[in-house]
């Protein structure tokens, strides 16, 4: 069965300690979230499918990747899974930046 884009986003703790307090009802957390994008783990990738993942503030769902010191990223087709929809993977993009991103904080 589909996931819908609120059941994405509800499946990711905010950071590491809370989904490692409540793996089973967790499927990802947030690594990192700054003013541009937002870093996070997905543990219910697909095998061959990255499971560091980062939403840039445009919404691309981008895959994430350490190599020889550099951060590489890369476009992925259905970083959510097969039965989640193209719009439905934009909507979570959208719900994530909107919950996680840093906004800079008025004077």
């Amino acid at each position: 069965m589909a996931k819908s884009a609120q059941e994405i986003v509800a499946s990711i703790a905010p950071n590491e300690a809370a989904f490692m307090q409540n793996s089973e009802q967790f499927a990802g957390f947030i690594r990192k979230a700054t003013s541009t994008r937002v870093d996070f783990h997905w543990r219910d990738a697909l095998p061959g499918k990255p499971d560091e993942m980062t939403i840039n503030r445009h919404g691309v769902v981008c895959s994430r990747r350490l190599f020889e010191g550099q951060t590489w990223f890369g476009y992925t087709l259905d970083p959510f899974g097969e039965d989640v929809s193209y719009s439905a993977t934009n909507d979570v993009a959208k719900l994530m930046l909107e919950r996680f991103l840093k906004r800079p904080q008025a004077a």
